[in-house]
C-alpha cells in the first residue's frame, strides 16, 4: 500500500526562506498519508505498489509545457496545438467503438451511453450520428446543464467540422443564441429545449436528442426527460428497447407517426445509474465507453480533515515542491475558499526559494469577470506553475489545458428551497459532501492531456459513504417556473410521469404562487396573464412585474432592472481588499428607496460613460466604481431579446415614466411589488422584517443599500439562508402599494 508524506519539511522551507519585513506564519503540522486507487467504475482497489516505485512515478521530467493557444472563455479549453484534428478524433477512446454505438443507436429508440471521462462522447457522439445520416432533415440536439458547456462545446466541434459556430454546428442557452437553417448539430442549455416545447410539443424539429450530462439530475433534465418519454410514444409508437423486437428504427413507427419522422433519445454521462434510467425508457439499451484518455492515479487521505483550506493549501505545495511539472486545479466550494487560499498561497509562495518554480495562481467562478476567466486557458509562463481554484463549475463545463494533478477538498456549495404552506419559501446555499459521481469528474479533469494524479482530502471509507449521484433537483428546488411552463403545455406537474417525483410541499408552494400572481385562477386552470406571463424567458414573478409595467406605464424601466436580475453574475463586484473603496463607489448610485432604483441609477451611468468614452475608459470606469461591466454587458443583451418578445406580444417596451418625478418611481416600485407580492415583509418592534404571507423573520442582506435603514414595509427580490435568513435585493415601499395587489384586493373585500 503506497504512503506519501504529505508536506512533509514545509514548515522548514518556510522558516529558511522567510522574507524580509513579512511576518513569518506558521501552519501546524499535519501528516496526511494517501493510500493509491482507482476509481474506474466507482470500484475502489487498494494499490500494492511500493512507496518508492510510486515517487518516482510521480516524477515525470518528459511532462513538459509546449506553447498551446489561448482561447476564448466560449471557446473549448482543450484546442489542439500541434496534431491535426482529424487524428486527434481518431486517437480518442470512444473511436474505436464508433461504428458499435452508431448501430446501437440506429436499431434502439433510446439509448443509454455511458462514456468514462475525457472518452470523447460529448464531442464525438453528435458528429458520429450526422456522419452516418441519423440526422435525417432534422437536427441533432445535444443538452448540457450549463450554458457555459453548450457555447464552448459548439466551438470545438464547429473546429472539428471545419465551420463556424452558427452554421453547421450552433448553440442556443438563455438569451444567446447561434444557429442558422444550416444549423445540423446544435448544443442547447436543457432549459432551453424545454422552453421550445412551448412552442413545438413534439420537438419535430429534431431528429436526435442526446441528453448530456445525465447525472446531475437537474430539474430541465428531468422534466425533458420526462417529457421524451411522451413524445416517443406519439413520434414512434410504444419505445423499442434494445429488448424489443419489432424492428430497426423504421416501419410500424414510422406509419404510426404520419409525417413526423420517428425520434432517437440518448442519454449520456460519464457516471450514472444507467438501469434507473433504462427502466424508465422500457429497458432500453444501455452501452459502456471503456477507457479515459489517459490514466489517473487517485490518493485518498489515511484520515479526515476537518479544515479543507487548510489540507488544500498543504497538499499543494507538497505537490509543487516534490512532483514534476504540471498545472494544479483544486476544487473547492465556493468564492470565499478560493479567495482565502488564494491569499494563503500567494503569503507562501512569496517565502519560497528563487531557484524553485514560481505559483501563478488563478481563481474560477461563475460570476469571475470574462477577463479574469480568459487567463485559466492561457499558456503556463516558463518557470512557473499555474495553479487553478475553482468551484465545481469545472468539473463538467470546460477542460483546462496543462492540469496534471487534481485537489478535490469533497465539498461543494449547494442551493436548496425550503418551501412553506404558505406558498412562500427561501433558498438555502450550504456547503456539503460531494457525490462519488462527482468525485470522479473531478478526478478525470487531471487525465485530459496525459497521465495524472488526484488528491482527495477525504479518506477512502468517506468516498465509499458517499451518494452515488446527487438528489434529483426537482426534489430540492423551487417548481414555480417549471409548472407554469406545463400548464402551458396542457400537463399536470404532478401526474407527469417523473424518474423521482417531487416533494408535494413543492407542487403546492408552486400552485399557491401562481394563483397570487394571477396566472391561475382556483381550479388550478391556466389564465390568460399566466400565458402571457409564459411567453417570457423570466421567472414567474419578474414576468408579472413585467406585465404589469405595462399597465403603469413603466416598461422601459422595469425592463432595465429584470435584465439585471437576469444576469448570470451580480451587478457590484464583491472584494475583501477593498470593501470600504466599493462601499463609497457605490454611494454615488445609492436611491433613497433601496436597490431596484439603484441599478436603474448605475445603469444609466454606465450608458452615459459608454456614449461619451471609449471602451477602456468604460472598462476604467467599471473598475473603479466596482461594478461588473460582464453583468451589465449580458443585461443590455437580454433587454434586447426581452425587447424582442414584447414586440411579439403587442406590449410597447418603449413606454417610460422618465421625467416624472416621484410619481414614475412610485409606476416602478408598484410594477415590482405586483410580481414580488409574496416577497413581502413588515417591519417589527424589535427591528426585523416579518413576512406579509410567511412565517419567516427576516434581516436586510448586509449588501442591501437599505441594510443601515429601517423602513415600515419592504419588497425583495429573494431570500437566503446563511447563518441568518437574509433578503436580498430590497427596496422599501408604502403599505398601500402591498394592498393594492389584486389578490390581496380580494382577500379584504
Amino acid at each position: 500500500m503506497v504512503k506519501i508524506s504529505a508536506l512533509q519539511g514545509i514548515s522548514n522551507i518556510f522558516q529558511k526562506q522567510g522574507s524580509h519585513g513579512t511576518p513569518r506564519r506558521r501552519t501546524p503540522k499535519r501528516e496526511h498519508s494517501w493510500v493509491d486507487v482507482s476509481d474506474d467504475d466507482l470500484e475502489v482497489r487498494s494499490a500494492k505498489k511500493q512507496a518508492a516505485s510510486s515517487s518516482k512515478a510521480m516524477h515525470n521530467p518528459n511532462h513538459g509545457h509546449g506553447p498551446r493557444k489561448k482561447p476564448r472563455v466560449s471557446a473549448p479549453a482543450h484546442l489542439p496545438s500541434k496534431e491535426p484534428i482529424q487524428m486527434q478524433r481518431q486517437q480518442l477512446p470512444i473511436y474505436a467503438g464508433k461504428d458499435a454505438v452508431i448501430d446501437v443507436i440506429r436499431q434502439n429508440d433510446v439509448t443509454v451511453l455511458i462514456g468514462e471521462t475525457g472518452s470523447g462522447k460529448t464531442t464525438q457522439v453528435p458528429q458520429y450520428l450526422f456522419e452516418a445520416g441519423l440526422a435525417g432533415s432534422g437536427m441533432i440536439a445535444v443538452t448540457q446543464p450549463r450554458r457555459v458547456a453548450a457555447t464552448s462545446l459548439a466551438s470545438r466541434v464547429a473546429s472539428e467540422k471545419q465551420t463556424s459556430v452558427g452554421s453547421l454546428v450552433g448553440y442556443s442557452v438563455r438569451f444567446d443564441e447561434a444557429s442558422s437553417s444550416n444549423t445540423k448539430i446544435k448544443y442547447l442549455t436543457d432549459g432551453m429545449i424545454v422552453r421550445e416545447l412551448l412552442g413545438d410539443p413534439l420537438l419535430s424539429r429534431y431528429s436526435v436528442v442526446i441528453v448530456d450530462e445525465a447525472h446531475e439530475r437537474t430539474l430541465r433534465t428531468d422534466l425533458l426527460i420526462a417529457n421524451l418519454k411522451t413524445i416517443l410514444q406519439a413520434r414512434n409508437g410504444p419505445t423499442r428497447s434494445g429488448k424489443d423486437d419489432r424492428g430497426k428504427g423504421k416501419g410500424k413507427a414510422q406509419e404510426s407517426s404520419g409525417k413526423l419522422n420517428p425520434l432517437k433519445v440518448v442519454i449520456m454521462s460519464a457516471t450514472l445509474e444507467a438501469e434507473k434510467f433504462s427502466r424508465f425508457f422500457g429497458g432500453a439499451k444501455v452501452v459502456y465507453v471503456k477507457g479515459r484518455q489517459h490514466p489517473v492515479t487517485i490518493y485518498h487521505t489515511a484520515t479526515s480533515q476537518p479544515d479543507y483550506v487548510d489540507a488544500a493549501l498543504r497538499t499543494f505545495f507538497q505537490v509543487h515542491l516534490d512532483q514534476g511539472p504540471g498545472d494544479v486545479l483544486i476544487f473547492l466550494p465556493g468564492q470565499e475558499d478560493i479567495e482565502s487560499l488564494e491569499k494563503s498561497i500567494q503569503l507562501y509562495a512569496n517565502q519560497l526559494p528563487k531557484d524553485s518554480l514560481g505559483v501563478m495562481i488563478l481563481p474560477l467562478y461563475a460570476s469571475l469577470q470574462p477577463a479574469r476567466q480568459a487567463k485559466i486557458f492561457a499558456s503556463t509562463p516558463s518557470g512557473m506553475r499555474k495553479v487553478i481554484l475553482a468551484t465545481n463549475i469545472a468539473e463538467t463545463s470546460i477542460t483546462i489545458p496543462g492540469v496534471k494533478y487534481v485537489i478535490d477538498t469533497g465539498k461543494c456549495k449547494e442551493k436548496r428551497y425550503v418551501a412553506k404552506n404558505t406558498g412562500t419559501g427561501f433558498d438555502t446555499l450550504l456547503t456539503r459532501d460531494i457525490t462519488q459521481s462527482s468525485a470522479v469528474q473531478r478526478a478525470g479533469r487531471a487525465g485530459r492531456e496525459g497521465k495524472g494524479y488526484c488528491f482527495r482530502l477525504y479518506t477512502e471509507d468517506a468516498f465509499k459513504k458517499m451518494p452515488r449521484t446527487a438528489e434529483p433537483e426537482i426534489r430540492r428546488c423551487t417548481l414555480t417556473s417549471s409548472l407554469l411552463q406545463l400548464k402551458c403545455l396542457g400537463q399536470d406537474l404532478e401526474e407527469l410521469d417523473f424518474m423521482d417525483k417531487p416533494d408535494a410541499e413543492s407542487i403546492v408552494s408552486a400552485l399557491k404562487t401562481l394563483f397570487l400572481l394571477g396566472a391561475l385562477d382556483h381550479t388550478k386552470s391556466l389564465t390568460p396573464l399566466g400565458r402571457q406571463m409564459a411567453a417570457f424567458p423570466l421567472e414567474p414573478p419578474l414576468a408579472r412585474a413585467l406585465v404589469a409595467s405595462a399597465e403603469l406605464g413603466c416598461t422601459s424601466e422595469i425592463l432595465t432592472i429584470l435584465s439585471v436580475l437576469s444576469a448570470s453574475s451580480k451587478l457590484f463586484v464583491d472584494t475583501h481588499d477593498a470593501r470600504e473603496e466599493a462601499a463609497d463607489a457605490r454611494k454615488k448610485f445609492r436611491h433613497a428607496s433601496g436597490d431596484h432604483m439603484t441599478v436603474l441609477n448605475v445603469v444609466k451611468a454606465y450608458e452615459d460613460v459608454s456614449q461619451s468614452e471609449s471602451k477602456k475608459a468604460r472598462t476604467d470606469w467599471c473598475r473603479r466604481m466596482f461594478v461588473n461591466e460582464r453583468c451589465l454587458a449580458e443585461a443590455a443583451n437580454i433587454r434586447a431579446q426581452l425587447r424582442d418578445v414584447c414586440e411579439k406580444t403587442s406590449m410597447d417596451w418603449k413606454v417610460s415614466a422618465e421625467g416624472q418625478g416621484q410619481d414614475g418611481e412610485a409606476r416602478v416600485l408598484r410594477a415590482m411589488v405586483a410580481g414580488l407580492v409574496q416577497n413581502t415583509a413588515f417591519l417589527q418592534p424589535d427591528g426585523s422584517y416579518k413576512q406579509v404571507m410567511g412565517p419567516s423573520v427576516v434581516k436586510i442582506h448586509p449588501s442591501s443599500s437599505l441594510a443601515d435603514k429601517k423602513v415600515p414595509a419592504i419588497i425583495y427580490d429573494e431570500l437566503v439562508y446563511t447563518t441568518q435568513i437574509y433578503a436580498r435585493g430590497v427596496s422599501a415601499v408604502p403599505r398601500s402599494f402591498i394592498a393594492e395587489v389584486p389578490v390581496l384586493k380580494r382577500r379584504t373585500s
